[in-house]
């Protein structure tokens, strides 16, 4: 495969390119290749579009409403997982399946890079036309999972990947419910869980906000998504955050004569890698790096005095 060339209108350190250079080159074919020739179902740009322009309009009866309403129902929607130092948290785009998801080789590059020490939850929300019911039990689900994975798992850091109505989702959920068009009412994520939060990559993100520092792609920065964020809006989270978006996307740039294919263009463009690499830079040494580092019990340190035998 070529080398892709760096989108992100910044310039990244060497360390990031070599990286992001050695995963293109690992990438599995499988996972890859058969995406890219169509052997998964992409979701429709125009229908999606469509979809979530909906999300402004007619409100939520209240009962919908209600089901997710944090205050009303406290209690998690959620039971704790295992404690892996890693958990990746998946939210699928609008019409994917349970498999070939556009995030699928995303989480498989960051998994392999970690072995035995990566654990994914794909976000269990409906990913269909009723974006305002379904997007707002995304965000519920999301926010109690890592609220209550930062209780069970004190050492245990979160990975956060959205695709287009998934995206939404993530940065909904981790944004102040005053500037969220979904969810408001869901609750907040813990301080604790804010912190452990150690990278979220969105595609096709349909809040887009085109002049933001965290934001990837040869997109028209004057140009935003169809249901642009407030600037400002994830600021919180900017140096662990990149928002991915690419010209002919007509769901992150929301004019009306872009080309459609723009919102599957990331399934075959190299940015699944380019987001891979940048959670792996994020990421701690390995465990076995660091227990093979360590001195091991019983043994003098390089350079350390032998030990005193005479207690």
């Amino acid at each position: 495969m070529a080398e892709l060339l760096l989108l992100r209108r910044k310039p990244r350190a060497v360390v990031f390119a070599a990286l992001r250079r050695a995963l293109i080159g690992a990438v599995i074919c499988g996972a890859i290749v058969a995406t890219a020739a169509g052997c998964a179902s992409k979701p429709d740009p125009e229908s999606t579009r469509a979809d979530l322009s909906e999300v402004t309009e007619a409100p939520m009866a209240p009962e919908e409403i209600d089901e997710y309403d944090a205050t009303l129902h406290p209690d998690p929607m959620v039971d704790a997982v295992d404690c892996t130092p890693y958990l990746v948290v998946t939210s699928r785009g609008t019409g994917e399946g349970a498999s070939g998801q556009l995030l699928s080789p995303v989480v498989r590059m960051i998994a392999e890079s970690r072995p035995d020490e990566v654990q994914t939850v794909d976000l269990d929300y409906p990913a269909d036309a009723e974006v305002k019911i379904g997007a707002t039990r995304g965000a519920r689900i999301l926010i109690d999972t890592l609220n209550v994975q930062a209780d069970a798992c004190p050492e245990q850091r979160f990975i956060l990947l959205g695709y287009s109505q998934g995206a939404l989702i993530v940065g909904d959920a981790i944004a102040s419910p005053e500037v969220r068009l979904i969810g408001a009412s869901v609750g907040e994520l813990a301080p604790d869980a804010a912190e452990r939060v150690l990278a979220v990559v969105l595609y096709g993100d349909p809040r887009f906000r085109g002049a933001e520092s965290y934001d990837v792609g040869d997109f028209d920065p004057s140009v935003n998504g169809v249901l642009p964020r407030p600037a400002g809006s994830l600021d919180a989270f900017a140096d662990r955050l990149r928002d991915y978006c690419v010209s002919g996307d007509i769901v992150c740039q929301s004019g009306f004569d872009l080309d459609e294919s723009g919102h599957v263009a990331y399934y075959s463009n190299g940015m699944q890698q380019d987001g891979a690499a940048f959670v792996i830079t994020r990421l701690g040494p390995p465990e076995s790096a660091e227990d093979d580092a360590a001195p091991s019990k019983g043994r003098t340190p390089v350079g350390g005095a032998e030990p005193d035998e005479s207690d």
